[in-house]
């Protein structure tokens, strides 16, 4: 009887992540409308204070980039994110693909689409509470 109430939590811990991964996928770019990380490159990158990089990658061009943030020589608790703006940087969409190391040295977030020619930017931290590190606008 045990096995299969742990069964059933698993089978629904699993059904509930697939609903919040959907859920998370409706906002993002996607291989499907043609965001991919394939033929990246570094488009502005910012070291943080612990010597970590952050890293905006793109793929792309004009109205059909695609931009996601990547950290580098980071440690488990770092984090990265994406900002997203529609009016040169002076607002914007923040922390799209939130990502934390949990093992490694590195993790990169969703590729997020670039709408109409919106900017980009790649932040993250050493950790909770701590100094926000951003490369510049691209």
């Amino acid at each position: 009887m045990r096995v299969n109430k742990k069964m059933a939590a698993a089978a629904s811990a699993v059904a509930m992540m697939s609903g919040l991964l959907t859920m998370a996928g409706s906002t993002t770019a996607s291989a499907a409308d043609g965001c991919t990380t394939n033929n990246a490159g570094t488009a502005r990158s910012a070291t943080g204070g612990r010597g970590q990089l952050f890293e905006l990658r793109v793929n792309g061009s004009g109205d059909n980039t695609c931009a996601w943030g990547r950290v580098t020589n980071g440690a488990a608790g770092m984090h990265v994110w994406v900002d997203r703006s529609s009016d040169g940087g002076r607002t914007w969409e923040p922390q799209l693909g939130w990502r934390e190391v949990d093992a490694g040295t590195s993790v990169y977030t969703e590729a997020w689409r670039d709408r109409n020619g919106q900017l980009m930017r790649a932040c993250g931290d050493s950790g909770y509470n701590t100094t926000i590190t951003c490369t510049g606008w691209y």
